[in-house]
């Protein structure tokens, strides 16, 4: 007996049994109860009373940080990480965007190159590439910095050094599929998730500065109130089925009592429920105490990216 009417649509693999002796396998998405389409665009037809075995062919889940290159993984998730932290300009010169808010952040005021390896494809011959970013950054005020993914582009990264070109920072980008967090409730506590920060959620960490560039794009935000007081906040954007996490801050006075963690947990059950599936942070690479609590909700480091800075001018 064959597949049934629920599992049209689906992708079977059916065991036939061939009237010569022996058996014969097709795959493909079922069509009807007699026929499915192969990969190739085929029509494969089958009689029920010959099927010896059958089963539908699950989809893998996409796991975060795997089933593609590395390359091409790196680049979803700088596109995810970009889109729900969007700079006021962007100029693309070939696969490097040009990102421009003033005088705030580090990621939505560098170069972030996107295109083919070594060196992101600018589209034009490196060096003139490299001088049109000074061009565009000095114009502006600002000081001229690259965003380096690596190792995608660890040849640019040798370049822009060799070129007299500053390490700024570096920074670890960490992973994990999202499941369901059990939150223990402090009955002191009083959190509240809204689609825009609260004054207090701008105050505790003085983002004010911020706020245009936050409300570019859509996002939670996660505040935690003792006493009357906001004392932990924190935001995550979404880009597809990407939660992407930031601005994480608790009142020193406050640390080590797991609010941190609290708030971020909270913060990927609401985008599970929004549908997201993955999750992405960035936290600078000696931030061990921020890393250990990040694994501890199961977080995985990633890759790495650095910061560079011009300081020629």
């Amino acid at each position: 007996m064959g597949p049934g009417i629920e599992l049209i649509g689906k992708r079977v693999t059916i065991r036939l049994h061939d009237p010569e002796g022996g058996y014969r396998d097709i795959v493909g998405t079922l069509n009807s109860l007699t026929t499915l389409t192969r990969r190739d665009g085929t029509i494969a037809t089958f009689d029920p009373a010959t099927v010896a075995y059958w089963r539908e062919i699950q989809s893998k889940t996409h796991i975060a940080g795997q089933g593609a290159p590395l390359s091409l993984r790196i680049r979803e998730m700088e596109i995810a990480a970009n889109a729900t932290w969007r700079a006021k300009e962007e100029v693309a010169l070939g696969g490097w965007l040009l990102r421009a808010s003033g005088k705030f952040t580090l990621r939505a005021n560098s170069v972030l190159p996107l295109g083919e390896p070594p060196y992101g494809n600018p589209g034009i011959e490196i060096e003139k590439a490299i001088n049109e970013v000074v061009e565009f950054y000095l114009s502006r005020k600002l000081t001229p910095v690259f965003h380096i993914p690596l190792p995608t582009y660890r040849e640019l990264d040798f370049l822009l050094e060799s070129r007299g070109w500053q390490l700024k920072s570096n920074v670890h980008v960490m992973v994990a599929d999202i499941a369901p967090k059990e939150i223990t409730k402090v009955n002191s506590e009083e959190w509240s998730v809204s689609n825009k920060p609260t004054a207090q959620w701008l105050a505790l960490q003085h983002d004010e500065p911020l706020l245009e560039l936050m409300s570019s794009s859509p996002a939670a935000y996660i505040q935690c109130c003792v006493n009357g007081h906001v004392v932990a906040v924190a935001r995550c954007g979404r880009s597809e089925d990407w939660a992407v996490l930031s601005r994480l801050y608790v009142d020193p006075e406050l640390r080590g009592k797991g609010l941190g963690y609290r708030a971020l947990a909270q913060l990927l059950n609401e985008a599970a429920k929004e549908g997201a599936t993955k999750a992405l942070l960035q936290v600078d690479s000696g931030n061990t105490t921020a890393i250990s609590m990040y694994e501890k909700l199961g977080f995985t480091y990633h890759h790495t990216y650095l910061y560079r800075t011009f300081l020629g001018a």
